[in-house]
């Protein structure tokens, strides 16, 4: 029988390996970027916005580096606003010379609910050095109205 020489390493080294997946998925519900590979290799990501309420508008801000306001998708559905952004690397040579590639080119996309209280079709989208903004008015909501108990008649 031969002894083996216990290392602490190996053990810490599997357990960070088994806690990575935990991690991934706890900063996506967090609403951290996640970069995962789509379909055909592309890079896709989870889209982290800003929104912001107004009084008579919600505001919503999503940084989208990189991108022409060409490749950006926006549509406001049901009181559901989608942004979706499709940004293909620009390919001059057809071989890879990078030494290092660090700027995302692909996919990213973010549905938000933002209720039934907006007029979805008045929404207006801007894009500026890189951030994009949209700007959903709110619809005007009715006052409660107080209504008046009275007894029955027996």
């Amino acid at each position: 029988m031969a002894l083996i020489r216990w290392n602490p390493g190996t053990e810490l080294m599997n357990l960070h390996s088994e806690m990575d997946p935990l991690f991934e998925e706890l900063a996506g519900d967090m609403g951290m970027a996640r970069w995962t590979k789509g379909n055909g290799g592309t890079a896709q990501a989870f889209l982290p916005v800003d929104i912001e309420r107004t009084d008579n508008a919600l505001v919503i801000r999503a940084s989208v580096p990189g991108f022409n306001p060409d490749e950006v998708s926006v549509t406001v559905d049901q009181g559901i606003l989608t942004i979706d952004a499709q940004h293909r690397e620009e390919k001059e040579k057809k071989e890879n010379n990078h030494v290092r590639q660090e700027r995302f080119s692909g996919h990213l996309y973010r549905q938000i609910a933002l209720g039934e209280d907006v007029k979805g079709d008045e929404a207006k989208a801007t894009f500026a050095t890189g951030v994009l903004t949209v700007t959903v008015p709110l619809a005007k909501r009715s006052e409660p109205r107080k209504i008046p108990v009275q007894a029955a008649k027996r």
